[in-house]
């Protein structure tokens, strides 16, 4: 395992405390947590968050633990509750755990008196690290490493139907379209993608539009119409009135606070 040179041994951890990410964006890493392996724990909320290519969906139990050196694209952030933090790899007791040398993210459920324990404990560790107690620290983040298995079982179908409607080079499309492409019927796509996220399809290809109609509109190069357009809304009239439900503003004012 890589070592971190002058920037080891580090450890850090933070509450996440009711954050709204409104518009997607690149968690900025510094050049410390970029040689840091990163994990974050979610109480409550929902994350949709993209990896070397690949969208993770995490809501209350889940804790992902991601590599060092990856970027992460945050698609949707929702009312979180819970952690994060970071540590380098000569910060552990024990570095021999699988999940560190996986170089995919490893994403773990945890239920009833599980995630109730989980929950505790990065509160422990959140005291421990105000309390600067390595030794706490480290027996703590040896729980949560032993607890961890790469490889875990995904939803096949939620999984790349996510994969398709956050894909930013494409314009959303409706749900009878995207069950098109994966072979399976629009009642099918949209029974598993609530049974498995809690939200309806088309509530997903609401977001993403809604999310990329909010980047093109800062370039004010590119005319409302072009941008209903890319969104997959050519009715620049009906854009402007989902675009007004969704955050209160219309297109042009949005742009002008920009």
């Amino acid at each position: 395992m890589k070592k971190t040179s002058n920037l080891s041994p580090f450890f850090g951890i933070e509450p996440i405390e009711k954050q709204n990410q409104t518009e997607s964006c690149y968690m900025r890493l510094s050049n410390h947590l970029a040689f840091a392996f990163f994990f974050a724990y979610f109480m409550e909320g929902e994350a949709l968050i993209e990896i070397d290519n690949k969208k993770y969906l995490l809501g209350p139990g889940q804790l992902i633990l991601v590599p060092e050196h990856k970027s992460i694209y945050i698609h949707h952030f929702k009312n979180c509750v819970g952690f994060n933090g970071s540590f380098t790899i000569d910060f552990l007791k024990d570095p021999s755990y699988p999940v560190l040398r996986t170089q995919n993210p490893v994403v773990q459920s945890f239920w009833f008196e599980d995630a109730v324990f989980m929950g505790s404990l990065m509160k422990r560790m959140l005291v421990a690290y105000d309390d600067k107690d390595k030794a706490f620290l480290q027996s703590g983040l040896d729980l949560i490493l032993g607890q961890l298995r790469p490889g875990g079982k995904i939803a096949i179908v939620p999984e790349k139907f996510l994969q398709l409607v956050f894909d930013r080079n494409k314009i959303p499309m409706s749900v009878s379209e995207y069950a098109s492409l994966l072979n399976v019927t629009a009642n099918y796509l949209n029974k598993t993608v609530k049974n498995h996220t809690h939200r309806t399809a088309i509530d997903w290809i609401e977001i993403a539009r809604l999310n990329l109609a909010k980047q093109l509109l800062k370039d004010s190069s590119i005319p409302i119409v072009d941008v209903a357009f890319r969104t997959g809304l050519a009715d620049q009239s009906y854009f402007s009135r989902f675009f007004k439900k969704k955050t209160g503003l219309s297109p042009s004012q949005f742009r002008n606070e920009q």
